[in-house]
C-alpha cells in the first residue's frame, strides 16, 4: 500500500514539475517553510534573549583562554571577559579598520594588561589576501563575500589567517571557547582550525549558520560532519540551553542559528544543560 501511495505521489510531482508556475510556487513555499523551520530553531539575535548569555555564564567562569572571530566592535567580547575571574589571553580578529578602532576604544583595559591582543585580519581556512567588502559604521554585515553585505559597501583587500597559525604564533595551548561569527565564513574558519581540533584543543566553539552559508560553498551537514570527525559533538543552541539537533529532520534551511560544538569529555568536567 505504502509502495502504491509513492508512485502515486512520484507521479503527481513529476506530472508537477512540468510546469513553471508549479515550481514558482513551490520556491515560494519552500522559502517560506524554511523560515518558518528557522523560527523554531532560534530564539532571535538579541545576545542576551537567544542562549549565548547563558552560554557565556555558563562557561567564561572558568575560561582563560578565548577567540573572537568576527569581532566587529566587541560587544561580545567585552561581556564574556567581564565573566573570567582570570583572563590569559583573548584574541580578537576583525578585517575592518572601522570595526578595530572601536575594538580599541571599547578592550582598552584589557590591551593595556596585555591580555587582550587584536588582530586585524579575517579568519578562514588559508593565510593570504583577500577582498573585504566593509560597511559603513562598522556595520555588522561586513563580509568576505559581497551579496551578504549592504549595498553601500568599500571593497578593500585584507589580511587572511588561520586558527591554526595564530595558535601557533602566540603560542597557545588550549582554548576555552571560540566565537565564530564570520558572515558565512564559519565553516572555513572551523577548517583553519584542523590541527586545534585534531589534538582536541579547544573546549567549546560556538558558530553561527545563516544565508550567506550558500554564497560560500558551505552547507551545515559539512560542518557537523566535519566536527564529528573530530571527535565534537554538535548541538543547538537556544534562550535556556542545548539541544540536539536532528538534521535528518531539518536539513539545510539557511536561515539564522546558532550551534555549538564541544570537545569529547568535555561536559563530564564542565557539564551543561542539554
Amino acid at each position: 500500500m505504502d509502495s502504491l501511495k509513492n508512485r502515486m505521489l512520484g507521479a503527481m510531482q513529476n506530472k508537477l514539475g512540468q510546469f513553471s508556475v508549479c515550481a514558482r510556487i513551490a520556491v515560494k513555499l519552500r522559502n517560506q517553510l524554511d523560515a518558518i523551520i528557522a523560527s523554531h530553531l532560534n530564539d532571535g539575535i538579541d545576545m542576551y534573549l537567544n542562549g549565548e548569555l547563558w552560554l557565556i555564564d555558563s562557561v567564561a567562569p572558568k575560561a582563560k583562554v578565548f577567540f573572537d572571530v568576527g569581532a566587529n566592535t566587541g560587544v561580545w567580547s567585552k561581556l564574556f571577559l567581564s565573566k573570567m575571574p582570570k583572563p590569559q589571553k583573548g584574541l580578537l580578529f576583525e578585517p575592518s579598520p572601522l570595526a578595530v578602532r572601536y575594538l580599541k576604544s571599547n578592550l582598552k583595559l584589557g590591551i593595556q594588561e596585555n591580555f587582550i591582543k587584536i588582530i586585524q585580519a579575517a579568519v578562514c581556512d588559508q593565510s593570504g589576501q583577500m577582498d573585504f567588502f566593509m560597511e559603513e559604521s562598522a556595520g555588522e554585515t561586513s563580509s568576505l563575500i559581497k551579496k551578504h553585505s549592504k549595498s553601500q559597501t568599500q571593497k578593500i583587500t585584507v589580511k587572511t589567517t588561520t586558527i591554526d597559525s595564530e595558535v601557533l604564533n602566540h603560542d597557545l595551548g588550549f582554548i576555552d571557547f571560540i566565537k565564530i561569527d564570520a558572515e558565512g565564513y564559519d565553516l572555513h574558519v572551523l577548517r583553519g582550525a584542523e590541527k586545534c581540533l585534531s589534538e582536541k584543543n579547544v573546549g567549546v566553539i560556538q558558530f553561527e549558520y545563516n544565508k550567506p552559508w550558500a554564497n560560500s560553498s558551505s552547507t551545515l551537514i559539512s560542518a557537523i560532519e566535519y566536527l564529528n570527525n573530530h571527535g565534537y559533538e554538535v548541538y543547538l543552541l537556544k534562550k535556556n540551553g542545548l539541544y540536539d539537533f536532528r538534521y535528518e529532520i531539518y536539513g539545510e534551511y539557511f536561515r539564522y542559528s546558532n550551534f555549538v560544538a564541544i570537545a569529547p569529555g568535555y561536559l563530564d568536567v564542565n557539564p551543561l544543560c542539554l
